[in-house]
């Protein structure tokens, strides 16, 4: 579904919506300015597509003409999922507003919640977050870097003991926000790249059958990289091109790719 944004009318300037959380409450803000001198309430509303709205805030007196910051409590009880979701959160407000003469007019906007923002919110409401951990060859990966941009998104999980400067072994799952691409073309591109990257590169294409490519690579050291192998899994999915792959520092004997290649195959619906 296309939603447009329509912040202002001649009734009310919606400048913004916001959440913020304190230990165990989160409240939603709404800042603007009222320009018609009747108006006698407020309602906002989440989005949702596959169910009926959700009803945030209700304001049911009348508004002074000029800026005003309402706060309403949420009910976290109600509001949490999205909340351990790890990453950033698009939602979508509609703001019902009625004058004295019982008329009514909308306006509609986007809210972007950050990952850094929901870290707080967690630990504000005593939440673990969704996928921060996730369990694959009987071992607890974490997640160490989230990345969610207009052209792509990307997650990175290393084994528990692991950090983001000092690691052995990484899971990430990678999405090209793509709408033309076929897994074939973006294959081409990442193939021709880290062969102009690393020379000395050792690249095998595994298998290309329904829809999914399966492919690795390996070098014994490329510029100030030292030894390295990938196993990789290239498919199209609900959001663009999924690109999931398994890194090592070192070299991988070849029941290891065949075990992992297995193990890559199961981390989508693990992480469903």
């Amino acid at each position: 579904m296309i939603r447009k944004k329509k912040t202002e009318n001649e009734w009310f300037k919606l400048e913004k919506v916001f959440y913020k959380t304190e230990p165990k409450k989160i409240e939603i803000f709404i800042k603007g300015t009222v320009k018609n001198p009747a108006l006698i309430s407020l309602e906002g509303f989440e989005l949702n597509e596959n169910s009926s709205d959700v009803l945030l805030f209700q304001h049911e007196k009348p508004l002074s003409v000029g800026s005003v910051l309402l706060k309403f409590r949420v009910e976290a009880s109600e509001n949490k999922d999205w909340i351990r979701k790890v990453g950033t959160t698009h939602k979508w407000v509609r703001v019902t507003l009625k004058n004295d003469n019982g008329l009514i007019t909308h306006l509609q906007t986007e809210i972007s919640v950050h990952e850094s923002d929901k870290k707080q919110f967690r630990k504000d409401l005593s939440l673990d977050a969704e996928g921060e951990f996730i369990r694959l060859d009987g071992r607890d990966w974490k997640l160490i870097s989230d990345v969610d941009r207009m052209d792509q998104a990307l997650l990175q999980y290393v084994p528990k003991s692991e950090s983001l400067l000092f690691w052995n072994e990484m899971l990430s799952i990678h999405v090209y926000k793509v709408r033309v691409s076929s897994p074939s073309e973006i294959y081409s591109l990442l193939e021709s790249g880290k062969k102009k990257e690393c020379p000395n590169i050792l690249w095998n294409l595994e298998s290309e059958k329904s829809g999914k490519i399966s492919y690795s690579w390996e070098h014994s050291g490329c510029g100030k990289q030292s030894t390295s192998s990938q196993v990789s899994k290239l498919y199209k999915g609900e959001f663009g091109i999924y690109n999931i792959r398994y890194d090592r520092r070192g070299k991988m004997v070849p029941e290891d790719k065949i075990r992992w290649s297995e193990l890559l195959d199961l981390l989508p619906s693990k992480l469903d």
